[in-house]
Parts: C-alpha cells; structure tokens; sequence
C-alpha cells in the first residue's frame, strides 16, 4: 500500500473469501426476469448458446445468465468460448506469432481476461486440471508482457511492444489494462496482483481523479466515453471486495452531472469534444448510457443518482441498443428521478461550461471550453463554444467529418491566429499551464470571462494575450474577443455553421436559424468546409476595428 499520506489513496485490507465464485456479479444479477432488459439479455445468451451469438458476444454474458439461473449450459458455453481463443492463441504462439490479446498495443486485453476470469471462476471444477494450468499460464504471461513491454515475450521468442499508456491512469488503453489485472487478481486471488494493484496502479488512478472536479475526462466526450470501462472495474472490484474505490473522490458521482448538462435540450445528442472516432456526429448510444447508468449504481442515495435516473428514463437510447452492451441495462435504477434545477455546470477539472435556457426540450443550449489541454485526443478547441437550438446552430465542423478526428483549430468555433507568411500558429499540450475560466449569472444571464493565453504557451512570442468574454440569456450569445499579437500576426475569428450563410438586407447573416450580428466592424469570407466532410460552413470574420472582435448570435 502507498505510503501514509502520500497518495489520495488510502490502501485496503482485503478479507479474501473461502469459496468460487470469488468474482461478484451481484449488480448485475438483480434484474427483474419479466422486464424487456432481461428478456433481451437472455435471449442473446441463448442465442449464442444455440451457436448463432450476437455481434462481439462475450463469455461474460453467458456467465451472468448461469449465475442467475445455475443452468450448467451457460457455463459450459462461456467455457467452450474461452478454450477456443486459447487454443487460438497458442497457435499462433506455437509458430512464434502473437496471440490477438496482443493486437493493439493490447488494446483488447480486458475483454480476453474478463471472460477468461469468469469461466475460470464459476467453471473451475469443471475445467480439467491441465484446461487451468494452460488458461493460467496463457493469462500471467499476458499480464506480464502488459506491464513489462520491453520483457515481453510468447513462447520464449521475444515479443516487446511500445507500452502505450501502462503508465497514464487515465487514457482510454490504461482502463482495458486494469479490468485485465483487476479480474485476473480476484479469480485467483493472487496477493502479488492484489499488492501490485494497490501500490503502483490504484494510487495514480485515484490521484487523477481527486484532481479532476466537476467530473468528465479532458479526452472529450468520444474517447472520454471510455469512463464507463473504470466505472464498471469499480463496481465489480466493489461487489467482489468491498472496497469502494469511486467513493475515494467526487469524481464518478459527478460524472453524472457532467453527462446530464453534457446532453443538449433535445436530449439525443451531446456536447462534440474531442475525437469522435466511433461517429462524427455524437448522437447518444449505448456507451453513454451505460456510463451514467454505472455511475448511478455506484451512488445509490445521491442528488446525483437521481438526476442521472431523470436522465436515463428521458434520454432517446431508452435502453441499449446492441446485444454487446446488454449487460449494462441488468443494472439497478435504485433512486427515484429528480429533474435538474441548476442551468449552468462548469466542469473545471475537465475545463468545460455547460448552460442552457431551461431543461425544456425546446432550450437553447451553450458549451465553452477553457481549461487544461495534454489528451492526445483532445483537440484545439481552447476557446471554442458550440450552440444550440433544437439542432447545431454553431458546432465544430469535426462532426460532419468523415474521420471525426480533425483536431486542429481550423475546425473549431475559436480565433485562428496566422503568421504574416500565412501559417496557422497551432494550440499546444502543455502538462502544467492551461486556459481558465469564471463565470457569473445574474437575471438569468450567464457572463464568462476566459483567458486563454496558455493554449499558446509555445508560441507565447506570438500570441501574448487573449480573453474572450461569453454573454448568454435566453437564446443569444455575445462573443467580445480581445488580444495582443506579434507585428504581423492577424486574428481570424471562425464560426463553422451547417448551412450556407446568406447575407441581409440589415447587415447580419442568416445560417439556417442562425442570425449572426457584428457588434464591431469585420470583414467576412465563407468557405464551404473541404473534401472529407459531409456538410458546413467556415465564417472567417477579420477585424477592422483594432485588437477586439465582438458578434452576437440569434437562436431563431
């Protein structure tokens, strides 16, 4: 365990039990056997029992429905499933080839090792003894390769790897790597993984997120997703252990919230931060779903827990979708729905604002972004706000990409600042200075302040300064920027739209049910966005009236 108050952390003893199952499941076992989640769940179990399994099937499930029926043919399947990839595995091993479970920078070890855990847990008398030597083996040489890439090696043939993220508590790779560890540890109850977990992976975890208020991940909303993964090691390592290792910070519970003020007005879409690489355009899905619900598990009896049930009983997923994301929708509902009051949420540990009009489907909505920027999937969107009114009104047009991962600042409703040669001066990572953000509301209007010279900080030279300044009441927004640059730098202030903007007789400009006000003189270019989106617009407004930009947005 870590030393006394060295770490957020504050260690466990844990009282190893005597009898298999050793992994608890009991979260997930409670569902009631006439609701639709149940009955969708045991369908898909018996489906793949019947040899037609549903897309990405996994063990896991099979070994969930034994638990709630103790019908052997369950176990017998999630058996048969697991022998199968390591019968794989050790031939390609046996040729001196990598096992899948290593494909991806070992992306994928997780789901291996939870369905491997899982059946050796529950099916361990009925698993020969040379069936548990071989799985065993399979399992300890893949966690050693894991957390020591440059050892690594299958079948005595050296095999090491990059070891991306083994030692960032918080990216998307890491949480796989501790679901593997995790499950591995308690179906064997091996004290060394239990010591290694508690002393070099639980510390920096807990560490990050005591240091991450508000909730959310500086990943976005795409990769960030990915919480859930953590979020159900919490629970079960809770279940199986009882050790509450989301009730040492704020931040799962507060996840809730964050996800709650994340989706906009219409409550099918949320908040496009960061890479969206599963879909560009970030329409709710099962991932969400289950995060939130996870998280509501998690913290039965909380002012959160009860907005996050609000939530899940009004977003459009109205239960998960994919057969793969099943065994989220078993999980308990334990607090009775509260709708939310509050209208404003700043989550400051991952630098965003979330506002909107009313909690009314026909709202309009507002997120800002100004904090720390050092995710690889984050992107350069220092700066950059979204608005919305029963559809985007202004959003990054890295949602009508065909990749959904354009991060540069040319995509970003943000100011662009260019060189005298042209050249776009980019945002950069930085791992101790970032952008920052207040706020105040007042008669229902919300005004932030942002200063946001940090996200140069490598280019400090350059861009000395820049404030922007938020106004939103109702639905309209007012952006007043202002800057010092170097000689020869020129400021571009971006608004990437859906439509094709179309001058008016006054002055504005009209976007679909944008209207679009300069406050202060500008010139304008609109560009239609490139090859590789589907749709959208650039307004490039230049300033004609010194080191300030103001403009002001009408929802229609």
């Amino acid at each position: 365990m870590p030393e006394p108050g060295t770490s957020a952390y504050p260690g466990f003893t844990y009282n190893l039990p005597l009898t298999r199952p050793f992994i608890s499941l009991a979260s997930y076992t409670q569902a009631n056997p006439s609701s639709t989640a149940y009955t969708r769940f045991s369908n898909a179990a018996d489906q793949a029992v019947a040899g037609n399994p549903p897309y990405a099937y996994s063990a896991v499930s099979s070994v969930t429905m034994y638990r709630i029926t103790g019908y052997p043919v369950y176990i017998d399947n999630a058996i048969a499933r697991v022998e199968a990839f390591v019968t794989e595995a050790e031939e390609a091993i046996a040729v001196g080839g990598r096992p899948a479970i290593a494909s991806d920078s070992y992306l994928e070890i997780g789901w291996y090792l939870e369905q491997m855990a899982l059946a050796y847990d529950d099916g361990f008398n009925r698993l020969t003894a040379a069936q548990r030597e071989r799985w065993a083996a399979f399992a300890e040489q893949s966690l050693f390769n894991l957390w020591h890439p440059s050892e690594a090696m299958w079948g005595g043939v050296a095999q090491p790897w990059s070891g991306w993220s083994i030692c960032d508590p918080v990216n998307n790779y890491h949480f796989h790597f501790l679901r593997a560890t995790m499950v591995w540890a308690l179906a064997t109850q091996s004290t060394a993984l239990l010591e290694f977990l508690q002393t070099e992976k639980f510390p920096p975890l807990i560490d990050y997120y005591a240091q991450l208020p508000g909730g959310g991940s500086r990943e976005g909303t795409g990769y960030g997703t990915a919480q859930k993964d953590p979020f159900e090691n919490f629970l079960v390592w809770k279940d199986s252990t009882g050790e509450d290792l989301s009730a040492l910070t704020v931040h799962t519970r507060q996840t809730i919230d964050y996800w709650v003020h994340a989706t906009v007005p219409t409550q099918d879409r949320f908040a496009p931060i960061g890479d969206q690489a599963r879909v560009s355009i970030p329409d709710l899905f099962d991932y969400q779903e289950n995060l939130v619900h996870t998280a509501v598990a998690l913290n039965p009896g909380t002012p959160e827990a009860q907005r996050g049930t609000w939530w899940l009983n009004n977003n459009s997923v109205n239960g998960v979708s994919a057969a793969f994301n099943l065994l989220g929708d078993l999980l308990p509902l334990p607090d009775a729905p509260i709708v939310p009051v509050e209208r404003v949420y700043h989550a400051t540990g991952a630098g965003v604002l979330f506002a909107r009009s009313s909690w009314n489907t026909d709202a309009s909505w507002v997120s800002f972004m100004a904090g720390k920027y050092d995710q690889s999937h984050a992107h350069q969107d220092q700066g950059a706000f979204t608005f919305f009114k029963g559809d985007w009104l202004a959003v990054t047009a890295n949602i009508w990409s065909h990749s959904g991962i354009n991060q540069e600042t040319e995509f970003q409703n943000t100011v662009r600042f260019k060189r005298a040669d042209g050249t776009v001066i980019a945002q950069n990572q930085d791992d101790t200075l970032q952008s920052s953000m207040t706020y105040t509301t007042t008669g229902g209007q919300v005004s932030v302040t942002a200063d946001l010279r940090n996200a140069f900080s490598g280019n400090a030279d350059f861009v000395q300064q820049w404030t922007r300044n938020l106004e939103y009441i109702r639905d309209t927004l007012r952006v007043l920027d202002t800057w010092t640059v170097a000689s020869g730098v020129r400021p571009v202030f971006q608004l990437h739209v859906p439509v094709l903007p179309v001058a008016q007789a006054d002055g504005s400009l009209l976007a679909g049910n944008l209207r679009i006000v300069r406050l202060q003189g500008a010139t304008f270019t609109i560009n239609a966005m490139p090859s590789g989106f589907n749709q959208g617009y650039r307004i490039d407004f230049t300033s004609t009236a010194g080191n300030s930009f103001a403009i002001e947005l009408r929802g229609q």
